[in-house]
């Protein structure tokens, strides 16, 4: 059946609702914050919550200190003191957080940090593939659960977009007046001490409460902390990583190689200023000419195309390829079964979810189509969904794979 495709988030205005997606980029995306208060307590409950988290932490072979930290009052917790030695996956001997140490801490007000976790389930990869479709930015996502009012993290800016979406308890937001331009992950930011911070946060702009079902967005750069309100807070803070003009430059290095012009030497010393302000010159005119060329353009468009993390992939016991060609069954189409779209085939009953019907309907009125097809016609469905609903059409001899 097709239930298992169902989401709450099907694209970016779900992800929003009910703030309108084109005031968001009109008015907020990469300009200011933006706090939206949810309708509903479950908006992200497909994405996170109790059960959730505790199914992937109890995945112990797949933590590690790198990907599991605790912090209290703003230092990170030793290693030792929440890890214990294991055998991983790999037959080596690991390091792998301790569910009892790690209580223990979590009562004392440490708070869990769980990163890159934007694949551990269908939810989050969902949210994930969302972003990263919208907005062409790589998107990872890290988790934070608290149970006191004590501080994990100084004030600081991230050198991504962030989009919170907070899933239990409260927790008390402040963002600050103060923006670094445009950081990006490199030590000219990220050695930057806390005097710096201070002197450059500002006063506080904002402050909010985040409660189940709300959403924070906080544009890079722009100072902000955290401070959880009630027990038990776990928020899932989506970042946002953009094609910049230094993949552009790094496109140009890899060009520059085949022009003699950049692997000819600079003048001697004796040459004087003068030949080498021309030399440098003509390197600024070559530069720019290779920019222009259409072997650059080609490559900046392969680049942000792909500018993207790995998910999925997988539809068992479909095994096709999910960017092939189908041909369709002929002479099906939906019709109502127990008061539900259905489509009726020689393998049983196909309960298609009311959300999915005009793809299906899509789909039956063709005798044959390719995914990118697909894609085009249902831009806002992720491709996980895709995915699955071939899978699905498929096992229910509805489609032929190529």
């Amino acid at each position: 059946m097709l239930r298992t495709m169902s989401a709450s988030l099907n694209s970016f205005a779900d992800l929003l609702a009910p703030f309108p997606e084109e005031r968001f980029f009109a008015e907020f995306h990469d300009q200011r914050p933006l706090h939206i208060p949810a309708e509903t307590p479950g908006k992200f409950a497909d994405v996170m919550n109790w059960d959730m988290l505790n199914q992937i932490l109890n995945m112990t072979a797949i933590w590690s200190p790198e990907s599991f930290q605790l912090v209290l009052d703003r230092v990170p917790v030793p290693v030792a003191a929440y890890c214990r030695e294991a055998i991983d996956r790999t037959n080596r001997t690991s390091l792998q957080p301790d569910a009892e140490k790690v209580r223990a801490l979590l009562k004392q007000g440490a708070s869990l940090v769980a990163n890159d976790i934007d694949t551990l389930t269908p939810g989050l990869a969902n949210a994930a593939n969302i972003l990263e479709r919208t907005l062409g930015g790589k998107t990872q996502s890290n988790l934070y659960c608290s149970w006191r009012e004590r501080p994990a993290f100084a004030t600081h800016f991230d050198t991504h977009e962030v989009f919170a979406l907070h899933v239990e308890g409260e927790k008390t937001w402040r963002i600050y007046e103060g923006r670094v331009d445009r950081p990006i992950a490199h030590p000219a930011y990220k050695s930057l001490d806390e005097d710096f911070h201070d002197a450059h946060k500002g006063a506080v702009l904002m402050e909010v409460t985040l409660r189940p079902g709300d959403l924070l967005y906080i544009p890079r750069g722009q100072y902000h902390d955290a401070l959880a309100s009630s027990a038990g807070t776990v928020h899932v803070a989506f970042g946002v990583t953009h094609v910049i003009g230094m993949d552009f430059i790094n496109i140009l290095l890899a060009h520059s190689v085949s022009n003699p012009a950049f692997r000819t030497n600079f003048p001697l010393p004796h040459a004087g200023e003068d030949a080498l302000r021309r030399h440098v010159e003509h390197l600024v005119e070559e530069l720019a000419a290779t920019a222009r060329t259409k072997a650059v353009m080609e490559d900046i468009h392969r680049f942000r195309d792909s500018f993207a993390y790995p998910r999925g992939g997988y539809a068992l016991p479909n095994l096709a390829d999910p960017d092939g060609g189908f041909t369709v069954r002929d002479g099906l189409s939906i019709t109502s079964h127990e008061g539900r779209p259905s489509v009726e085939t020689s393998k049983g009953t196909l309960v298609v979810p009311q959300q999915f019907v005009p793809m299906v309907e899509w789909i039956l009125s063709r005798q044959a189509f390719g995914a990118e097809e697909l894609r085009a016609a249902f831009p806002k469905t992720s491709s996980e969904q895709l995915q699955q609903m071939l899978a699905h059409l498929a096992s229910a001899g509805i489609l032929i794979s190529h």
